[in-house]
């Protein structure tokens, strides 16, 4: 699976993001499976889909393999790892302050149970990095 490019792990638009939640909702999917993933009312065109999906996979966020006449497209990046990539990729030039101001606006949203979760694995990482 190739890796996405800096730069390119926005997606850009409703139709783009819609598509990406599908497949990794469904792990894999052709065009076909996506189109009937869509609202009836909101069905797009095959070839607008096939046409996102083949720009998702240009730029390293799907890949795609041929299964007998069928291009099957899979995610490049599991969701978590999609959004914390995305996240880094954003945080990555503003400067240290900003950096964690927004940390800390982000898990200030978080419920009691995923804080506790967040400490937790916080814990973990700061005692294997101390070992390093």
């Amino acid at each position: 699976m190739g890796a996405a490019r800096k730069g390119n792990l926005e997606l850009r638009g409703d139709l783009q993001s819609q598509i990406m939640a599908i497949v990794w909702r469904l792990g894999e999917a052709t065009v076909e499976d996506v189109r009937a993933q869509q609202p009836g009312r909101r069905r797009s065109a095959y070839t607008t889909v096939q046409t996102v999906m083949n720009r998702l996979s240009g730029r390293g966020l799907l890949s795609r393999s041929r299964q007998g006449r069928a291009i099957v497209y899979r995610a490049a990046f599991a969701e978590p790892e999609y959004l914390a990539r995305a996240i880094g990729e954003r945080l990555a030039d503003a400067s240290r302050e900003t950096r964690q101001a927004t940390l800390v606006s982000l898990v200030d949203g978080l419920d009691p149970e995923d804080l506790g979760e967040l400490a937790r694995y916080t814990n973990k990482i700061r005692r294997a990095r101390r070992s390093e």
